[in-house]
C-alpha cells in the first residue's frame, strides 16, 4: 500500500436509524443511577463510592459472580482496575443493599428533575415493555441477569428499569459484533472515539486504561488500517465500525417490532426527559459522552 491511510472523521448522521434513535432518547434516563446527586448520596450511604457503587450495581444483577466473569461481561474497563473495585465493593457493601441503592437513587432523581409521573410515562413504559417482550435473552449476561429482578412499583422507576433492560440489551449485543470483528476491548474504545468524533484518547482514559496499554493498542489499529497515525478512523476502519453498529441495531429489531407504532412517541417522550435530566446535571451535558455509552 503506497502512502498513509486516508483519514475519516465520521459525521453525526442527520438521519439515525430507529435503534439508534431509541438508544439516544433513553440514555441519559437509563444512567440516572450513575450520574446523579442521589445516586451518589445513596452509594455513600453504603460506604461506596459512586463508580463503586456502579460496579457492584450493575455486576449485581448477576447475584455474586466471580471477578473474571464480572470483567468479561462489562468488556471495555482496564481488567485488574474493574476487578479490584468489585471486589473491594464486595467487603463493603452487600449486593441487595447496592441494588436497592441503585433503584432508590434513579427514582428520588426522576422525581426531583421530571416532577410527578402523568399517564404518557405509563404509556412509554408499556410500550417498552411490550419491545422487551421479544427481546431473546440467549448469550445477554446482563440483560439477561436484569430481566430476573422485578419491576419497580413507581412509575418513574419502571421507566428507569426499562431504559436499563434495553441498554444492556444493547450493550450485550454491542460487545458481541465487535468480537465477531476481531476488535478487543481497549481497541473498542479507542474506535468507539473516532467513530463519535471525541479526540483519541481522552474517552478511553476514563475506563482506566494505561497510557502504555493506549499506545500499544493505537499501533495495532494503525497497523491494521483501521485508524491513522492522527487517530482519526481510516475508510477501512469507519466501514468496520458501521458494520459493527448496523449488526448492534439489526440485534434491536424484534424489540422495535415489539413496539409496534410507538417508536416515535417514545423517542419524542424520552428525548425530553432526557434533557431535562442533562439540563439539571444528573446525566453529563456533552453530545460526546451520549453518543459513546
Amino acid at each position: 500500500m503506497s502512502g498513509p491511510p486516508t483519514g475519516y472523521r465520521a459525521p453525526v448522521s442527520p438521519e439515525p436509524t430507529p435503534a439508534r434513535r431509541l438508544r439516544d432518547a433513553l440514555e441519559p434516563v437509563a444512567m440516572v443511577h450513575v450520574h446523579s446527586a442521589e445516586a451518589r448520596e445513596q452509594y455513600e450511604a453504603l460506604g461506596l463510592e459512586r463508580f463503586a457503587g456502579y460496579v457492584l450495581g450493575r455486576a449485581g444483577t448477576l447475584g455474586l459472580p466471580p471477578t473474571t466473569l464480572v470483567v468479561a461481561a462489562f468488556g471495555v474497563f482496564e481488567p485488574d482496575t474493574l476487578g479490584a473495585v468489585y471486589e473491594s465493593a464486595l467487603t463493603t457493601a452487600t449486593v441487595p443493599d447496592v441494588l436497592a441503592a441503585k433503584q432508590a437513587g434513579a427514582v428520588r432523581c426522576l422525581h426531583r428533575v421530571l416532577g410527578e409521573p402523568a399517564r404518557d410515562v405509563e404509556e412509554v413504559v408499556t410500550a417498552l415493555r411490550a419491545g422487551l417482550e421479544r427481546a431473546p435473552l440467549l448469550g445477554k449476561p446482563l440483560f439477561a441477569g436484569l430481566s430476573a429482578l422485578d419491576w419497580p412499583g413507581d412509575a418513574w422507576g419502571r421507566l428507569w428499569h426499562a431504559a436499563n433492560l434495553l441498554r444492556e440489551f444493547r450493550g450485550d449485543v454491542h460487545l458481541a459484533a465487535l468480537l465477531a470483528h476481531g476488535i478487543g476491548a481497549l481497541e473498542s474504545n479507542l474506535l468507539t472515539e473516532a467513530h463519535v468524533g471525541i479526540p483519541v484518547p481522552r474517552y478511553t482514559r476514563t475506563r482506566s486504561w494505561s497510557e502504555e496499554a493506549i499506545a500499544a493498542a493505537r499501533d495495532d489499529l494503525v497497523d491494521r488500517v483501521l485508524l491513522t497515525p492522527e487517530g482519526t478512523l481510516t475508510e477501512r476502519g469507519a466501514a468496520l465500525r458501521h458494520d459493527v453498529e448496523d449488526a448492534t441495531d439489526a440485534a434491536l429489531d424484534p424489540v422495535l417490532e415489539g413496539m409496534e407504532h410507538a417508536l416515535d412517541r417514545v423517542v419524542e417522550r424520552c428525548t425530553t426527559w432526557s434533557r431535562d435530566l442533562r439540563a439539571e446535571g444528573a446525566f453529563p451535558d456533552d453530545d460526546g459522552k451520549l453518543r459513546a455509552g
